[in-house]
């Protein structure tokens, strides 16, 4: 027991990328607990693809416990209702109370709807696994029904773009679909390429896809929506991904100031406002904004752990340096894109990059070894082949084809 009081504590507010890989990188000297209200961590980058069927629920979860405990740290599941840096103290919503040395905050960002009318009530939300079967779900009740499948997208930008995909991998031949999606930016997936919203407009010809751009939608129904401008939307579906907002959580602790905005920290990843509280992934905010990114997550994760190693030990912190790492954006089967800097490269086949990603990174972060999650491993390899590689590599003759955009290269 003596020993055990000697060895430092570090508590994990938040088991997603961030959480998650700082706990793996902490070592076993530490006392470390890792606090989350869910058993299972997603791999979020993909769940559009639940829209379409190509991927499962099961296939997008790891046993978030069984993770910790491989690593050798404890894990709570529960919700932290109060955080008291300065207090080095925090508590749930199952009435534990902990203390600690130091504290890694990852609790990522919420559902936001900017406070749209009838937006939390009528539209469906796009964040999770349970989020996108829900989606699919309504999807497939309305075929069923023989109900139109008139459906409005908030949000041009990733999640957006990716989710219009899938629907359009899975619906694209049925007769009733006709999608608005609304944007209020001037250009889809803003920030990105001028490029990529002309080759998606060009890909969405041959289909009842419409693209509203510069304006936002006033209030929803469950009829529909109205937009700024009064233009009144039907929907069968309306699917919500306008947006991210800060948790409460820091505002309450006081690592965000003022309220609804993200926790300020310098670029070691400490608070500007507790030196024994670092923020990371989704719900800080850097000296230079970095994008909320899985990759960021991860990479800001494993340098929260050496850094709270550091400054247990009394030794000089170091600087969030985010390397410069490609996008990969998956338009469904329709295309898939690279993105670095104001290049582009577009071409069906990179699909199974992206799927490569996903792969390496679940197979990582398996629990219990990998042979032992070598058939789980062995199972989502044979279902990205078959719903895939496999279509795509049989369309390889069409790559002459294609016409070449500015800006874009089609390899």
């Amino acid at each position: 027991m003596s020993e055990k009081r000697k060895r430092k504590r570090i508590t994990i507010v938040g088991g997603n990328f961030a959480g998650l890989t700082a706990a793996i990188k902490l070592s076993r000297h530490h006392v470390v607990t890792v606090i989350d209200p869910s058993e299972h961590f997603e791999w979020l980058p993909n769940i559009h693809e639940i829209l379409s069927g190509v991927k499962t629920p099961q296939g997008l979860r790891l046993d978030r416990i069984a993770i910790v405990e491989q690593a050798g740290h404890r894990f709570l599941r529960d919700r932290v209702t109060v955080l008291q840096p300065a207090q080095c103290r925090l508590a749930t919503a199952g009435g534990c109370e902990l203390g600690f040395d130091a504290c890694i905050v990852a609790v990522g960002a919420l559902w936001n709807t900017h406070h749209t009318p009838g937006a939390d009530r009528y539209a469906m939300r796009f964040r999770s696994v349970a989020d996108a079967l829900a989606i699919e779900h309504r999807l497939h009740m309305l075929v069923q029904q023989g109900k139109p499948l008139r459906i409005v997208i908030a949000g041009g930008g990733i999640s957006g773009i990716e989710a219009l995909g899938e629907i359009l991998r899975r619906h694209r031949d049925d007769a009733s679909l006709s999608v608005e999606l609304v944007e209020a930016s001037a250009q889809l997936l803003p920030g990105l390429a001028a490029a990529l919203d002309a080759d998606l407009r060009r890909l969405c010809e041959p289909y009842a896809v419409k693209f509203r751009t510069g304006t936002t939608i006033a209030s929803v129904s469950p009829k529909g929506v109205r937009l700024t401008d009064g233009t009144r939307l039907r929907s069968e579906l309306t699917l919500w991904t306008a947006g991210l907002a800060p948790p409460a959580l820091l505002c309450e602790s006081g690592l965000a100031r003022p309220p609804q905005v993200w926790a300020d920290v310098h670029q070691t990843l400490q608070s500007r406002y507790f030196d024994n509280t670092f923020v990371v992934g989704d719900a800080s905010q850097l000296p230079q904004a970095v994008g909320k990114q899985a990759y960021n997550a991860i990479d800001m994760g494993a340098l929260a752990a050496a850094n709270v190693a550091h400054l247990l030990a009394g030794r000089t912190l170091k600087p969030f340096m985010p390397a410069p790492k490609p996008l990969l954006i998956a338009f469904g089967d329709l295309q898939t894109y690279l993105v670095a800097g104001s290049s582009v490269l577009a071409s069906t086949v990179l699909a199974g990059a992206k799927e490569g990603v996903y792969q390496l990174f679940m197979s990582q972060m398996a629990p219990n070894g990998v042979l032992n999650s070598l058939p789980a491993a062995v199972g989502r390899l044979w279902q990205s082949w078959h719903k895939l590689a496999l279509p795509q590599l049989l369309s390889l003759a069409d790559f002459k084809n294609l016409p070449d955009l500015r800006g874009i290269r089609l390899l």
